[in-house]
């Protein structure tokens, strides 16, 4: 099950009409398979045709407040401040019963995490930005499905914050002893389940 697989379902769970796709680059990977009525993509370098050619601060300060998505996609710079820039202003434009799906939360090594891009496998310290909503946020209902470098799922509603062991969770040593818990880590399987409840 790949992102793409992951928030179409989401769709046709909750009827979403539109999405807006942040971070898009190459069209053909994953914007040109969502099936929604009104799609958006934003990228600053795409690598084709894109609705917004600008980085996803630069949209959001163009639109008005009153634009809303029934589900966004943050799949844009991999690093853990502007990710959670980029939920922030997700939540402001997100209707109600909508849902931010957020890319590249689960790195496998140590150096898939740094913060500088590399030619390899690379998800940047977007789990950092999850994590954080997980300790802080009580107002959030947040997962990580188990596939595709980790696809994080942000619905508002409630979250017993994660209380963790250690200050310094945003280590990846402490990252890779307690990740399960800290991101609220589910199967594919238990995503399956959930997508199939109340449908």
């Amino acid at each position: 099950m790949k992102r793409t697989d992951i928030i179409n379902a989401l769709i046709q769970k909750y009827g979403y009409k539109s999405y807006l796709e942040v971070g898009t680059q190459d069209p053909t990977s994953n914007f040109n398979k969502i099936i929604a009525e009104h799609k958006v993509s934003i990228d600053p370098f795409p690598r084709g045709e894109v609705t917004f050619v600008g980085t996803s601060d630069e949209y959001f300060d163009s639109i008005s407040e009153n634009t809303k998505y029934d589900i966004i996609f943050i799949d844009g710079l991999h690093h853990d401040d502007q990710v959670l820039k980029d939920i922030d202003n997700s939540l402001r434009h997100l209707n109600h019963n909508g849902t931010i799906v957020c890319h590249d939360c689960l790195p496998s090594t140590e150096l898939m995490q740094v913060r500088d891009m590399h030619d390899g496998e690379w998800t940047g310290d977007v789990w950092k930005a999850i994590a954080e909503l997980r300790v802080e946020r009580i107002d959030l209902d947040i997962k990580v499905v188990d596939t595709d470098y980790g696809c994080g799922i942000i619905r508002t509603g409630s979250n017993i914050p994660y209380q963790p062991i250690d200050e310094n969770y945003k280590t990846y040593a402490y990252y890779n002893l307690n990740k399960y818990k800290m991101l609220n880590v589910i199967s594919v399987e238990q995503f399956i389940q959930w997508i199939n409840e109340n449908k």
